[in-house]
């Protein structure tokens, strides 16, 4: 599967962005916490422990510097400086990604000084980040059982979660030929994948209003087993005929997965 430009973690309904470096956002930790006084990250970096914290891991970095003020410019060139440099803690001005990231384990100690409860979360939720960086596939067993429980808190049956766990490695195959043929952006992808989705289940937001989905809810979580597989079916297609057309954009992309949606469609219809 492709690298989207971000991950998100959940804490109490607001979202904290996970870069796919591995650093999470301490700014939008600071923001989750409704902005306590006197918090902020850069408030943190000053903390006399901190500096402690920071030296300690330059000596395990060795010559990279533990953490740096970068300004984000509009040549590609400072962009791709932030991307290459390893920090362990980053400060950005500027540009849409303006804020403060730090590996998980920076991320845990600044969660002290916010609240209890935050460094709570911080201790479940960004320790399995490090685990999961050490063990990949520990990762994946831990996606597969919070999916699991999610489906089966949803009433969903054994044969339904069955057919979505078979449903992961075909979105792959899919999302992994887009990014090989000019799909780029999350908008891009979420463009194509309507037109996979808009011949078999129809307009995808009234879909979502007929089965009670929630305005960000996956689609698949209201589909029956049937339009799963019909929908699998038409992402593998699509991918093999974007293969063998050989696209380099998003828009044609979508068309061809479009047609093979189609006609996926219209044999299930004839059945």
């Amino acid at each position: 599967m492709p690298k989207l430009p971000n991950k998100q973690l959940n804490y109490k309904g607001a979202m904290i962005g996970l870069q796919d470096d591995g650093l999470v956002s301490l700014t939008d930790m600071w923001k989750a916490s409704d902005k306590p006084a006197n918090k902020t990250p850069r408030d943190w970096i000053r903390l006399s422990q901190t500096q402690e914290l920071l030296q300690h891991l330059a000596t395990q970095v060795g010559t990279v510097p533990t953490w740096v003020e970068r300004k984000m410019g509009k040549r590609p060139e400072a962009q791709r400086l932030i991307a290459q440099v390893p920090e362990v803690l980053i400060v950005i001005t500027g540009g849409n990604k303006a804020g403060t990231y730090a590996i998980p384990e920076l991320a845990i100690d600044y969660a002290q000084i916010l609240s209890p409860e935050f460094h709570q979360w911080a201790l479940t939720v960004l320790k399995e980040r490090i685990e999961e960086e050490a063990d990949p596939e520990l990762g994946i067993k831990r996606s597969r059982q919070r999916a699991i429980r999610s489906w089966q808190k949803q009433g969903k049956s054994s044969e339904y979660i069955t057919a979505r766990l078979e449903s992961v490695p075909k979105e792959d195959y899919y999302e992994s030929v887009l990014s090989q043929h000019g799909v780029q952006s999350r908008q891009d992808y979420g463009f194509c994948k309507y037109q996979v989705y808009k011949p078999i289940i129809g307009d995808t937001k009234q879909f979502r209003a007929s089965r009670g989905l929630k305005k960000k809810q996956n689609c698949k979580d209201g589909m029956n087993i049937e339009e799963l597989a019909t929908t699998d079916f038409a992402k593998v297609l699509s991918a093999k005929r974007i293969c063998s057309l050989n696209p380099s954009d998003a828009k044609r992309c979508a068309s061809i997965s479009y047609a093979a949606a189609k006609q996926v469609a219209n044999l299930l219809n004839e059945c």
